[in-house]
Formats: structure tokens, C-alpha cells, sequence
């Protein structure tokens, strides 16, 4: 346990490491640059976690595992039987306000998944895509409903995903909008996008 944060050693190493992957790049990091931040010597680092590729592993999984399930939530919150646009919409304030309020851990995701080794990446993927038919059945439930008219379901599906990642980029508490508004505005994109209508 962290005397100073009330931590264990791990999740310091967790946070640091996150916060270095997701700004200097998993590359342009070194062990001994997370053990600095963390107060501890490079070696101790191996008590740990076996390797550096093991952290961004271990931080990847992690980010897909809390978005996966922040999105899960929304849906299950809505009323029994919800419409595919009740759907969308609580899915793309789901996804937007993840990217905005987790933004290390979408960048990381996001810029520094090449960097797994062959296996994690293989399962990375595999997250990510589980997470992305979320939203591929959504869409199809759409357009089997005749709620929405998509020029193409997997261009839409792209667009929608990448609008919303994209928020982790350029997001800052200080700007004009709060997070709900945001999220009101992206969701009615969204619902443009798949509507082909403004709601």
C-alpha cells in the first residue's frame, strides 16, 4: 500500500504508466521514467508486472473492459423495449462522455495498441470488435425497423465510433461546453447521420 495516496504500489504504477503511454507514447517511455513517477526504483517495477508490453497489456484491456461495460449500462437503463434511436442515442452519450471523462485511457487505447505484443493485440482487437457490434446491431435494428435509412451500415458505424473517440483529443473543462452538452449535441449527429434527418 501507498503511504501517500492510500494505493497499492500496482495501481500506482497503473496511473503513472497510463498517464506516460497515453502522452509520451509506450515507446518513448522507459521503465525507469514510470518508476520515478511512481517514487520507486526501476527494478521494483518487476513485482509488479513482468514486463512493460504487460502494463500497456494490463491498461488496454482495462480501458475496453470500463467502456464496454459503461455502454453495456446505459442500455440496460433504458425502458423495456427501447427503439433503436432510444438505443443510439444512449449509446453515442454513453461512448461520448467515456471519451471525455477517461481521455488517457482512450488515447492510450486509441494510439498505442500497435504496440501489444502479437497475442494482446489479437485479443484487443476482439474486445474492440465485441464493443463495436454493440453498436452494428443497433444500427441494423434500425434500419430493419425503418427508423434509420444508412447509406452504409459500416461506414456509419465507423463514423458514428470516430466522432466520438475523437472528443478525447480536444475535450478541456475549461471550453465553452459542459460534458451533457456535448453529449446532447454529438447524439444529435448521430441520430442525423442515421436518420439521414435532423431530429
Amino acid at each position: 500500500m501507498s503511504r501517500s495516496t492510500g494505493l497499492t504500489t500496482a495501481d500506482e504504477i497503473r496511473q503513472v504508466a497510463l498517464v506516460q503511454f497515453a502522452n509520451g507514447g509506450y515507446e518513448g517511455t522507459s521503465m525507469r521514467q514510470i518508476a520515478d513517477g511512481v517514487g520507486i526504483r526501476a527494478a521494483s517495477l518487476y513485482n509488479h508486472f513482468g514486463s512493460k508490453e504487460e502494463m500497456l497489456w494490463d491498461l488496454t484491456s482495462s480501458a475496453l473492459e470500463s467502456l464496454t461495460l459503461v455502454c453495456r449500462e446505459a442500455l440496460d437503463e433504458l425502458p423495456d423495449t427501447p427503439t433503436a434511436s432510444e438505443r443510439l442515442d444512449a449509446f453515442v452519450r454513453a461512448h461520448v462522455k467515456f471519451h471525455i471523462e477517461n481521455s488517457d485511457q482512450a488515447q492510450l487505447v486509441n494510439g498505442q495498441m500497435s504496440s501489444l505484443s502479437r497475442q494482446h493485440r489479437r485479443q484487443a482487437v476482439a474486445q474492440r470488435d465485441k464493443y463495436q457490434d454493440e453498436l452494428a446491431a443497433i444500427l441494423a435494428d434500425g434500419v430493419a425497423s425503418g427508423e434509420f435509412d444508412l447509406p452504409d451500415e459500416r461506414l456509419v458505424l465507423f463514423a458514428i465510433l470516430q466522432m466520438g473517440t475523437a472528443v478525447a483529443t480536444w475535450y478541456r473543462p475549461s471550453g465553452r461546453l459542459g460534458v451533457d452538452e456535448v453529449c446532447d449535441v454529438y447524439a444529435e449527429l448521430a441520430q442525423t447521420i442515421a436518420t439521414g434527418r435532423r431530429p
